[in-house]
């Protein structure tokens, strides 16, 4: 017994107890980015793999998630996020895996309700393409005489508000009221939209727009009179920070209001709550004359902006054109370019090569990759035919930037007996400086382009041409053409027709020609030359 006892002591004091070996925390979620989720809510499946338990933080409350947690396992885990209808502007929330010592983030995103031609990054958009959508109309005061003040205007696709009946006008108050919006708390957010209309009194006394927060009083956005239409070309309204307003619902209201003197009508359409922030379009300005290039007029509206676009050609740096661009109208109302042999030597072909103008961008710049409806053509400014030297020069001519709405006929016909003259003076020439443009004041006819967006159809064409040829009887000789917007014939006599001294198309257009002309031969040669009339010049061929 006492043997046994020894024994049993001895293998009780051999026997060691073994600490359990820490595991090493390791985790995954696949997939990591998972595609977004349509408005129409849905199931999300993510798989989940971990060596040591787990839990998920960080769920909102459209959103459910099934497991919350799980223990550590050799094996994947599925997980399914559930994802409500989403009957507003997109939404994402990030969903935290952690485990004893690993964090992972899985972004999930909803995309918005409002359809395709909502634009990226939209809280809230209303098209009013078909209806009235989820708008609401209050009205203060509606003359007996009509039946309404806004209504939905499927000719137009529309809101529309006016208190005019012809002959009359009448007094009214009626809001166009939108539904709760929700503006996410810390969220950046602006509001933006396009509206048309005209023979307002007052217009920031008569089409006004209010915010109100969490259903209180409504407080007044500042439109700037600039971004009032003055005809029934559509334009955007401008933008309005309403940061202030995040983490609240806030409801948008566009106040129309008319007296018996006067009752303007107010179009609206395209009401976009947009996420994030906006940036402000820089339009650049230079003075001409410290650029020194011969072909830039004065800059008449600093709203335009100057632009220029050049391109690199044996190993040296060409300007090629330079413009002044509306946003309002979406063309630019004048081109002003050099042309002489070295631009028209024909060592390319024409490369129909129509993009967006990288200078302003896709939102910005017109879309020319399709023709316009009707007896439009895409009409060049400046010819492709004028810029045949190299590849580079001849696709900056397919810029939406260099290209308007032109009747078949006009492009075809004298206009294009007028860029064919004026290149074969340029070619016997040392050089020629043009300035094409057109004139869209007074236009009511709207074309759109490959995206949608309205293009102002020009009412007139023009061009401003200086011709300098060293040793020539006249070393500097100019013309002017002022041209309608129809259909002429398109012989000499018709170009002659159509001529004039730069004066006279100062006269027209408003503009200042050849500002730098002076610097070169003095005040009083460049005011002579400028009030030549080119049918005394035999070099103009009319």
């Amino acid at each position: 017994m006492a043997f046994l006892a020894v024994l049993a002591v001895t293998v009780s004091c051999d026997k060691k107890e073994t600490a359990p070996v820490e595991k090493t925390p390791e985790l995954k979620v696949t997939p990591a980015a998972p595609d977004a989720v349509s408005s129409s809510g849905g199931d999300l499946t993510l798989k989940i793999w971990s060596n040591v338990d787990w839990t998920v933080s960080g769920v909102p409350s459209w959103m459910t998630v099934a497991p919350m947690s799980g223990d550590g396992s050799n094996y994947d885990q599925p997980v399914t996020v559930t994802v409500q209808e989403n009957v507003g502007g997109a939404r994402e929330a990030v969903l935290i895996f952690a485990n004893k010592g690993v964090t992972k983030e899985v972004k999930i995103k909803q995309n918005h309700s409002f359809g395709g031609d909502a634009p990226e990054g939209v809280l809230f958009f209303e098209a009013f393409e078909t209806s009235m959508g989820s708008f609401t109309i209050k009205d203060v005061a509606v003359p007996e005489q009509m039946s309404c003040v806004w209504e939905f205007s499927s000719q137009y696709k529309c809101m529309k508000a006016t208190a005019f009946s012809n002959p009359n006008n009448y007094a009214s108050e009626s809001w166009l009221i939108s539904p709760e919006i929700t503006i996410p708390a810390g969220m950046k957010a602006y509001l933006t939209f396009e509206h048309a209309g005209g023979y307002f009194g007052t217009p920031a006394n008569e089409a006004t727009v209010w915010v109100s927060k969490d259903g209180g009083d409504w407080e007044q956005l500042a439109i700037d009179p600039d971004d009032y239409p003055t005809s029934w070309t559509f334009i955007n309204a401008g933008n309005w920070d309403l940061g202030k307003y995040a983490g609240s619902k806030i409801k948008l209201g566009f106040k129309y209001f008319s007296t018996a003197t006067k009752a303007g009508t107010w179009e609206v359409r395209n009401v976009s709550v947009m996420s994030g922030e906006y940036e402000e379009v820089v339009v650049p300005n230079v003075d001409p004359k410290t650029v020194q290039w011969m072909e830039l007029p004065a800059m008449d509206n600093e709203a335009y902006g100057y632009y220029s676009h050049s391109f690199p050609m044996n190993g040296e740096v060409y300007r090629n054109y330079s413009f002044a661009w509306s946003q309002k109208d979406l063309v630019s109302v004048w081109m002003a370019y050099p042309l002489s042999k070295t631009y028209t030597a024909k060592v390319v072909d024409r490369t129909d090569a129509w993009a967006y103008d990288p200078i302003l961008g896709k939102d910005l710049s017109v879309a020319p990759f399709s023709g316009y409806a009707g007896d439009y053509a895409r009409g060049h400014q400046v010819p492709s035919a004028d810029r045949l030297c190299c590849k580079a020069a001849n696709e900056q001519t397919f810029y939406g930037t260099n290209i308007i709405p032109q009747l078949n006929e006009h492009n075809e016909g004298i206009w294009q007996n007028l860029e064919n003259n004026i290149r074969n003076i340029a070619n016997d020439s040392d050089t020629t400086y043009v300035v094409t443009g057109c004139v869209v004041e007074g236009s009511t006819v709207i074309e759109k382009d490959s995206d949608g967006k309205d293009i102002t159809v020009p009412v007139a064409l023009f061009k401003a041409v200086l011709r300098y040829k060293k040793g020539d009887a006249n070393v500097w000789t100019a013309a002017g053409f002022y041209t309608e917007h129809k259909n002429y014939g398109s012989s000499n006599e018709d170009l002659k027709a159509v001529s004039m001294s730069i004066d006279e198309l100062e006269e027209l257009t408003g503009m200042d020609f050849f500002v730098n002309l002076a610097g070169q031969v003095g005040a009083d040669n460049a005011a002579a030359v400028e009030a030549q009339d080119p049918t005394s010049y035999s070099v103009w061929k009319l």
